[in-house]
C-alpha cells in the first residue's frame, strides 16, 4: 500500500477544505445576522474536517516510515 500517495490525497483534501473555509470567511463580515450564523457553523464544521484531514495524513505518513523500517 502507497501510504504516502494516500496522504498527499489527504492533505490535497486539507487544502481545498482550507480555501472553502477561507472563502467562507471573507463573505462573512457582508452577511446578515442570520447568514453569519450559518457562515460560522459551516466553517466550524469544515476546520473540524480540515484538521481530520491533517492529522490522517500525519498518520499514513508515520505508517510509510514504519513500513519502510
Amino acid at each position: 500500500m502507497d501510504y504516502i500517495s494516500w496522504s498527499n490525497e489527504y492533505m490535497e483534501e486539507a487544502e481545498k477544505i482550507y480555501a472553502v473555509i477561507e472563502k467562507k470567511k471573507k463573505i462573512l463580515p457582508h452577511a446578515t445576522a442570520d447568514n453569519k450564523k450559518i457562515l460560522n457553523e459551516d466553517i466550524i464544521k469544515l476546520r473540524s474536517i480540515y484538521r481530520e484531514c491533517i492529522e490522517i495524513s500525519k498518520i499514513l505518513r508515520e505508517r510509510a516510515k514504519s513500513n519502510a523500517a
